[in-house]
């Protein structure tokens, strides 16, 4: 074999190792963003099929207000960082003299951060009568820390809540205070009955759009048809349809393993599309839920495409309609539960 051939030879295997890294990388990137978007496995409402079978119900859906949506002029429930006592795990504080708890909050932060839970610390004003952030420079008499008890990486363990608070405890008793807290074992039941309520409720809905003839959607037409309908491309190579107050309302992503970035946009190719709904995380959920419907049936028609769920198979109007009524039941037991989507508390819970 001639120097020329294996320099050939060499070059090749150089160019198939790049390719094969550039697709391995890629993968793991759309494998890393379906993890932080669900670090807890829950259902897609669509993995459930076609409802052929059901009668036939013509949904009814206001396209113009479904688009209005779509560009963000329904404002959602900001997040909340206040104590809540119904998802976090409280420890009073009650001080002789008056202390800058923040250095506290630190350390708890860093011990908590293995388990993924959010640590809170307040202050008590008591000119007002009211709880306060309890931020760094600022002294009370009466402070509390709290950690959160669950969200999508699971619930606390009765180790976690038991170095929690005796980790209060050590600090206010270094100050001459004393600490009032729940006993850890009914909490940990708590939060063990909480964690099993969320995942009930946490629901995803996805619709994809598929190539029907074979010929793939291109990505610039990807892009000119969903900045038409509202949604941005942002960093992580989705694009977002977000409410005035800047949280999403659905995401849209490759249904292939290759993101949207957009210096890649222009040569870039794909034979199918996920519109994706995060249920509990949505205000105003079963009007977020026409928005991409009616958004992904749009696409369809200019892309020439099919709308089916994950197992490939066609989505009817009975079955979108089917998905409607079960979307709405998921929200009625969310409301009961004092959990509604879209608010404070589900903002937290489902993070």
């Amino acid at each position: 074999m001639s120097d020329l051939q294996i320099s050939l030879l060499a070059i090749g295997a150089v160019v198939v190792a790049g390719v094969w890294l550039f697709n391995l990388r890629q993968e793991r990137q759309l494998r890393r963003r379906t993890e932080q978007a669900f670090a807890r496995e829950h259902p897609d409402v669509l993995l459930g099929g076609d409802s052929a079978a059901a009668e036939r119900v013509e949904p009814t859906i206001n396209i113009d207000a479904a688009h209005a949506l779509a560009v963000g002029r329904k404002p959602a429930i900001a997040t909340a960082t206040a104590i809540d006592p119904v998802i976090d795990f409280v420890v009073e504080v009650t001080l002789r003299a008056a202390a800058d708890g923040a250095e506290l909050r630190d350390q708890l932060r860093e011990m908590m951060a293995a388990a993924g839970k959010t640590v809170l610390a307040e202050g008590y004003k008591e000119a007002s009568g009211d709880w306060v952030d309890a931020g760094a420079g600022s002294a009370y008499a009466r402070l509390r820390f709290a950690m959160q008890i669950s969200n999508r990486a699971g619930c606390v363990t009765t180790q976690h809540l038991t170095a929690f608070r005796d980790a209060v405890a050590a600090w206010a008793a270094a100050r001459s205070g004393q600490i009032k807290c729940l006993e850890v074992e009914p909490v940990h039941a708590m939060a063990v009955q909480l964690d099993r309520f969320c995942a009930d409720v946490d629901i995803a809905i996805g619709i994809n759009v598929v190539t029907a003839d074979g010929n793939p959607f291109t990505g610039n037409r990807i892009r000119a048809l969903a900045e038409k309908c509202g949604l941005r491309l942002e960093p992580a190579g989705v694009f977002y349809a977000r409410s005035a107050a800047g949280e999403v309302i659905y995401s849209l992503d490759n249904h292939e393993p290759m993101p949207f970035m957009p210096e890649q946009l222009r040569a870039m190719n794909t034979r199918g599309i996920t519109f994706l709904l995060d249920v509990p995380r949505v205000a105003g959920a079963l009007e977020a839920f026409d928005a991409m419907l009616a958004t992904a049936r749009d696409f369809a028609a200019e892309l020439d495409g099919t709308l089916v769920d994950d197992n490939r198979s066609q989505l009817s109007d009975a079955s979108t309609a089917a998905i409607r009524k079960q979307l709405e039941g998921i929200l009625a037991k969310m409301e009961a539960g004092r959990i509604a989507a879209g608010g404070a508390r589900a903002l937290r819970l489902f993070g």
